[in-house]
């Protein structure tokens, strides 16, 4: 595991801005949730990846989106609240249910239960929702944050829900009672700078044998253009106590904005920090006390989020373009404003890995 190298083969990008891209499970398609108000899907069965119709309808940004398991179905919501269901097979989707007002606002996060039967959102209403898949009928809504929800997540193994908010408060539900059951402190990953609250827990996930949560950060140093140590922190599942704390990086690099492992066992993790800082690197999981990563592409733009195709082999980063931050910098022939995208990148081993 040691000679991991990965390398860059296309860069599939749209005319607007994209939060995160996942593959479908099959493989065939990449979708990605874009600042548009839409989804941006890409087909990957050609020689190069092609973008086909956009979908969605959105009203705001779109961050929050989860595939189905079993079934050619995505669940999408946007910044203003909206929550629609989609096929996202279709040519021209449209959408099979759609909930106008589910949250009060920004929709941060959606996961789907292990059967797909139902789905929890969170939002920047602070409150944790419940929906049927079928028809988008509530099933239930859990309050107990006092900051936004970023991050919501199901237990691989019983469904357990999880939740991660603004203040790096961690809670485990009790689904019965609709309360919070036990709590995980990731209160590390935040700062009260001045008038400014910086960090929150941005990303989440579960070893594989579902023994152990992932929450990932920054441990902020200032706010305004933040600066801050991207952290790891992993809790043990049964007491949770924290069994680790790994740092990804310098005070440059920030944000951890996504981790996850792969199929071969090495954890994945992206981060963002100052403007054209992005890095992807893979942890040996059995020993994360090792300082060097097994590998790690440092020159990337701003990464926030990653997948891995159902081949295990792809990955997928979505990133920005280096120095186009919104400054007016770059401008075109004509001297207009030139906004930024964001290329996918996607990368294969150089050997295969099975």
């Amino acid at each position: 595991m040691n000679n991991i190298q990965y390398k860059a083969v296309a860069a599939p990008y749209t005319d607007r801005q994209l939060f995160n891209a996942k593959f479908s499970r099959d493989g065939k398609l990449l979708i990605a949730g874009s600042y548009q108000g839409d989804l941006r899907r890409f087909d990957l069965t050609e020689d190069e990846p092609t973008e086909l119709t956009p979908f969605g309808n959105h009203h705001g940004w779109v961050q929050a989106f989860a595939l189905h398991p079993t079934e050619n179905l995505v669940i999408s919501g946007d910044s203003w609240g909206k929550l629609q269901a989609h096929d996202y097979t279709q040519e021209n989707p449209l959408p099979l249910w759609s909930l106008e007002d589910a949250h009060d606002g920004w929709i941060r996060s959606v996961a789907f239960s292990n059967t797909g039967e139902w789905f929890a959102t969170c939002g920047m209403d602070q409150i944790v929702r419940i929906f049927q898949t079928k028809n988008g009928k509530l099933r239930s809504e859990l309050q107990g944050h006092n900051a936004d929800v970023y991050h919501v997540l199901i237990h691989p193994h019983d469904d357990s829900i999880v939740s991660a908010d603004a203040l790096g408060n961690v809670i485990h539900w009790d689904m019965k009672k609709n309360r919070p059951k036990r709590q995980f402190d990731a209160s590390e990953t935040f700062l009260a700078h001045r008038l400014q609250d910086v960090g929150g827990v941005q990303c989440m996930t579960w070893s594989p044998d579902g023994t152990t949560l992932l929450a990932g950060g920054t441990r902020p140093k200032n706010g305004a253009t933040v600066q801050g140590i991207p952290i790891l922190i992993g809790f043990s599942w049964e007491t949770t106590e924290r069994v680790f704390l790994k740092e990804l990086g310098a005070t440059s690099d920030c944000y951890c904005e996504d981790v996850a492992y792969h199929p071969q066992g090495f954890l994945m993790a992206v981060t963002s920090g100052t403007p054209g800082t992005g890095k992807l690197q893979f942890l040996d999981s059995q020993n994360l006390d090792t300082a060097e990563p097994l590998f790690l592409l440092s020159n990337l733009s701003n990464c926030h989020s990653l997948d891995v195709h159902p081949d295990g082999e792809m990955i997928a980063v979505t990133t920005t373009v280096r120095g186009s931050n919104g400054n007016g910098r770059k401008v075109d022939a004509d001297g207009n404003y030139i906004g930024n995208t964001s290329p996918i990148q996607l990368l294969t081993p150089d050997s295969p890995m099975k």
